[in-house]
């Protein structure tokens, strides 16, 4: 009877595992025994104006990495994407009838798109995806990316958050890394992976690739297995990728931060 209820609670419960590693960043570095919410860490910002006219155009390495005795993925209630971070959003705030995909497919076709016949659906354009280096025209060949899968940011800290959060977090559009329009098939194979199991074929891209997944989990505070630490480190390695690739301003942290502030009323 024990050994079902153990069982039992570890289908219906999180799957902790070992320590993790956060990104470390020197503008109010994170305590190393919690993951933390990028809502406080805006908040901190927006209310230091010291130090916010104070910051510089100093780098960060995104693989300089402070370590947490805390369990990796120690949630209790299973991931599920509709539950925890819902569909696609349509912005009550700016008058339109696009969602999030189709504001993607907008911003990120070398062309002016086609609409269905309702405006409000994205059919062609094109679309360069970075993962295969191919090019589309077809709006159903592609799909929408969420770079650090939800899958994965809600294992890596986001269980902790709140709705509003996780909602903005699966409809952010601060940056033009966090969401990506790539070939179907292509995000079906990356699925939910980190670089650990996946990697774009595209060689050119995988140094961008790899300096974008940290930057996605240091905005928004997401912790890193040790195997998926290691992982990256030896695959920085072995694709030669400079300092200066995987390396991010504290600038940019900052003006990621307050937008994320600034939007956190995006999901009602």
């Amino acid at each position: 009877m024990k050994t079902l209820f153990l069982i039992m609670l570890l289908l219906a419960g999180g799957t902790a595992h070992a320590q993790y590693y956060l990104v470390q960043e020197s503008v109010k570095s994170p305590p190393k025994k919690a993951l933390l919410n990028p809502l406080h860490i805006a908040e901190e910002f927006l209310e230091d104006t010291t130090e916010l006219n104070a910051l510089t155009n100093s780098v960060l390495s995104l693989l300089n990495f402070s370590y947490s005795k805390d369990k990796y993925a120690d949630y209790k209630e299973r991931y599920n994407r509709a539950k925890h971070f819902g569909a696609w959003l349509r912005d009550h705030r700016d008058g339109t009838c696009y969602n999030t995909r189709a504001k993607v497919l907008i911003r990120d076709s070398s062309v002016e798109v086609s609409f269905a016949s309702n405006g409000c659906t994205v059919t062609d354009g094109h679309w360069a995806d970075p993962y295969s280096n191919r090019d589309y025209r077809r709006a159903a060949d592609i799909q929408i990316d969420h770079f650090v899968p939800l899958k994965n940011a809600y294992i890596s800290g986001a269980y902790k958050w709140n709705w509003q959060r996780r909602c903005l977090y699966a409809n952010y559009m601060g940056n033009e890394f966090h969401l990506l329009p790539v070939y179907g098939p292509e995000n079906s194979s990356k699925s939910d992976k980190t670089p650990e199991g996946y990697m774009p074929p595209n060689r050119s891209y995988q140094c961008q690739y790899l300096a974008q997944w940290l930057k996605v989990k240091l905005i928004w505070s997401l912790g890193l297995s040790v195997s998926e630490k290691e992982a990256v480190e030896e695959l920085a390695q072995t694709h030669h990728c400079t300092t200066a690739e995987l390396s991010y301003s504290e600038a940019d942290l900052a003006a990621q931060r307050r937008y994320i502030a600034n939007n956190m009323t995006l999901c009602q």
